[in-house]
């Protein structure tokens, strides 16, 4: 199985790079489509494209860059301001903020616990912000779905229990957080 390495999703290619690409594209008109013209459109969109490069370089390294996931707190921050500036119906920066250090705070003390990496730590952060904007429910909805994805994955892949925690969970992060949005 892994030998005490990284379990990996797949290699990185140019057929995974045009997928990802197409599959971002595909979840934007998705997006478009079924929640219209709201205010936090931009910051979904936002998501769903940094989402989709963090999930490829996770699913082919094991590793979610900084360099991708750290300036995203602040974009994700003020397009959400905007949004609920814009609308303020429509979302609360403030459960985004509480959903986004809740999540962060559990995760890490599972990285602790050596459960998940740290690069999971700080997706859970953005994942909280996203989801927590609209609302509690999308925050369970999108951390039930990434684990059912992930569980699905674990039993499908025949990933022995020790290696549990060698999996990378930003793929299953994005698309349950994707999913979320969408319902």
């Amino acid at each position: 199985m892994t030998n005490g390495h990284q379990v990996r999703l797949v290699p990185v290619t140019r057929s995974l790079l045009g997928c990802t690409a197409a599959g971002a594209i595909f979840v934007t008109l998705l997006l478009v489509e079924r929640l219209g013209m709201i205010a936090a459109l931009p910051a979904y969109l936002y998501f769903v494209i940094v989402g989709a490069l963090l999930a490829m370089i996770d699913a082919a390294t094991g590793k979610l860059p900084d360099r991708l996931t750290l300036p995203s707190y602040p974009v994700m921050v003020i397009l959400l301001g905007v949004a609920e500036a814009a609308s303020p119906n429509q979302g609360s920066t403030a459960r985004a903020a509480v959903a986004a250090i809740l999540l962060v705070a559990v995760f890490f003390s599972s990285a602790l616990l050596r459960g998940v990496g740290l690069g999971d730590v700080k997706l859970a952060g953005l994942f909280g912000l996203v989801l927590g904007f609209r609302s509690w429910t999308t925050v369970y909805a999108g951390l039930l779905v990434a684990f059912i994805l992930a569980a699905i994955f674990v039993v499908v892949s025949g990933v022995r229990r020790r290696d549990c925690a060698r999996i990378p969970l930003g793929p299953f992060l994005v698309a349950g957080a994707i999913v979320a949005i969408l319902l």
